[in-house]
C-alpha cells in the first residue's frame, strides 16, 4: 500500500518531476525550514525526495537530499523539494536503471500500466 501511495505522488501529486519515462519510481517529498539561532528561517530550507523504483517490484531506493536549494524560476521562485528535489531523482533514476540492469517498460503510459498493476501493490 504504501508504494502504492508513493507511486500516485509521482503520478499526481508534489512528486510529479520525479517521474522517469519507462521506470516507474514513487517517492515522497520533504520541505523543512532549518533551524537558525533557535528560530526557524523561512529561507534557509532542507530539501528531499526519497523514491523507490520499479514500483511493481521495489528493487532500489535513493534518497537525494538539498541542503538550501537554489529558487526555481520556473514555478515563480519555488524552492520545494518537489520543484528541486523531486527532478533530480528522476535523472538519477534515468542514468542508473540501465546501468543496474532494470529495463524501461515503454511503449505503455503511466496511468494505464499503473492501473493494471495496483492491485499488486
Amino acid at each position: 500500500m504504501l508504494v502504492r501511495l508513493m507511486r500516485e505522488n509521482v503520478l499526481r501529486g508534489s512528486g510529479k518531476r520525479a517521474n522517469a519515462e519507462g521506470y516507474r519510481v514513487g517517492g515522497k517529498t520533504g520541505t523543512a525550514e532549518k533551524v537558525v539561532n533557535g528560530r526557524y528561517a523561512r529561507h534557509s530550507l532542507l530539501n528531499s525526495f526519497l523514491s523507490v523504483f520499479p514500483t511493481d517490484d521495489p528493487q532500489y531506493v535513493v534518497l537525494i537530499t538539498l541542503d538550501e536549494p537554489q529558487r526555481v524560476e520556473a514555478t515563480n521562485y519555488n524552492s520545494t523539494a518537489g520543484v528541486n528535489a523531486a527532478p533530480t531523482v528522476g535523472k538519477v533514476v534515468a542514468r542508473i536503471a540501465p546501468i543496474l540492469g532494470v529495463p524501461p517498460k515503454l511503449g505503455e503510459t503511466a496511468s494505464r500500466f499503473d492501473a493494471k498493476r495496483s492491485a499488486t501493490y
